[in-house]
């Protein structure tokens, strides 16, 4: 019962550090998309290109969880978003951006579908509305956080990028520190 408190709790914490980066992410890109002078239709290409991403992610993570396992998994997304985010702020151009939006998409889907199986498979009928419950919280408290985040550096700087990678990476901490298969 304790380990699987634990590990429930590792992963919560996990996924609240995604979401501080993701909301930063997404706030970060619209605002410096403007900045950079991409025009409304480029921006717009940009922005939903996430959820290209996202749609492939979905479908292609648990085959990849089932041959390899959840934390793994968690790992590698987790690894691959932190690094992508990070060519954000060395090319800036809109259709390279797209293209790593797209591969941030399917990395975050990929980390929901972990996070969201992984809680079904701890839960029981009696908990499971529950902890759901407690996801989606710290799901959107997250990202809500994340969005305030840009007002902690200079969107026309690198830094904030450099945040949301950290912040991503550390995510990986509390689920590769969990000893539960």
């Amino acid at each position: 019962m304790y380990a699987a408190i634990v590990s429930t709790a590792a992963l919560l914490a996990g996924i609240a550090l995604i979401m501080l980066g993701n909301g930063l992410q997404g706030t970060l890109l619209g605002v410096r998309a403007a900045q950079e002078s991409f025009d409304t239709l480029a921006t717009g290409v940009v922005m939903s290109s996430y959820f290209s991403g996202f749609l492939i992610g979905s479908t292609v993570t648990s085959h990849i969880v089932r041959r390899v396992g959840h934390i793994r998994v968690f790992a590698a997304l987790a690894s691959v978003a932190s690094a992508a985010v990070l060519l954000h702020a060395l090319w800036v151009t809109p259709w390279f951006w797209s293209g790593v939006r797209i591969v941030t998409g399917f990395c975050f889907a990929g980390l929901y579908v972990i996070t969201e199986s992984w809680l079904n498979d701890r839960a029981t009928n009696e908990t499971r509305g529950a902890l759901l419950s407690v996801y989606m919280l710290v799901t959107f408290a997250g990202m809500i956080c994340g969005q305030l985040l840009i007002n902690v550096g200079d969107t026309r700087s690198f830094e904030l990028f450099i945040l949301i990678s950290v912040l991503v990476s550390l995510a990986v901490v509390p689920i590769a520190l969990t000893a539960t298969p």
